[in-house]
């Protein structure tokens, strides 16, 4: 085996938090380390938040790292890594985080529900209906301008409205891969038609298919 290709698969140093979990792989032959939260959060229907997993990398610089989300985890919920793949630089030493969103609707629950029918079997012992100005006015402090549209947002005992999700320390919410840097040359031209093979069309002219 290539030294190079050796020194780049098997240095990468690792620092992690009181408590954080060290990245694993699910199997032998998985591509992605898994990534763990290291703090218990709620992200509620449309928002986004900045979740750490407590794990600090220094890579050659050869390597970057790229958080990329789980496919189980975006099929079964509304979490989603918005900014999918999210770059980690070689010389990047901070906290490796995950921007997690929720993309449920507050507004409307029924997706939700359709997605998670089980949610119904106790569904009035766990939520209640409150306005949304209420729901406005205990988050922010701040009363809704007149006007606006005042639908029912149901909530759980914590004040969590439907569709919330809640991570907990040590859930799995992420993965990474490493991947090999190749820092091309830039050389600017007249044209770039000129160079190569041109197939011709705009951007997505190969069709839907």
């Amino acid at each position: 085996m290539d030294e190079r290709v050796k020194e780049i698969e098997n240095i990468v140093y690792i620092q992690l938090d009181e408590g954080a979990i060290l990245p694993t792989r699910a199997s032998t032959h998985a591509a992605g380390f898994d990534l763990f939260a290291a703090m218990d959060t709620v992200i509620e229907p449309g928002q986004t938040v900045l979740v750490s997993t407590g794990v600090r990398l220094a890579m050659p610089p050869e390597l970057e790292a790229q958080v990329r989300p789980r496919s189980g985890l975006s099929l079964r919920t509304s979490l989603r890594v918005s900014n999918s793949p999210g770059t980690v630089d070689p010389d990047y030493r901070g906290l490796v985080s995950v921007i997690c969103e929720n993309t449920a609707s507050l507004f409307d629950p029924i997706p939700y529900l359709l997605k998670h029918p089980e949610e119904l079997s106790d569904f009035n012992k766990r939520y209640r209906a409150i306005p949304a100005a209420t729901f406005f006015k205990n988050q922010t402090g701040r009363t809704l301008p007149f006007g606006f549209h005042d639908p029912t947002i149901f909530v759980d005992e914590n004040g969590h409205p439907l569709g919330s999700l809640y991570i907990r320390k040590g859930d799995r919410i992420a993965q990474l891969i490493f991947s090999e840097i190749v820092i091309p040359e830039l050389n600017v031209v007249d044209e770039v038609a000129s160079i190569g093979s041109d197939r011709g069309g705009g951007f997505g002219s190969t069709g839907t298919r």
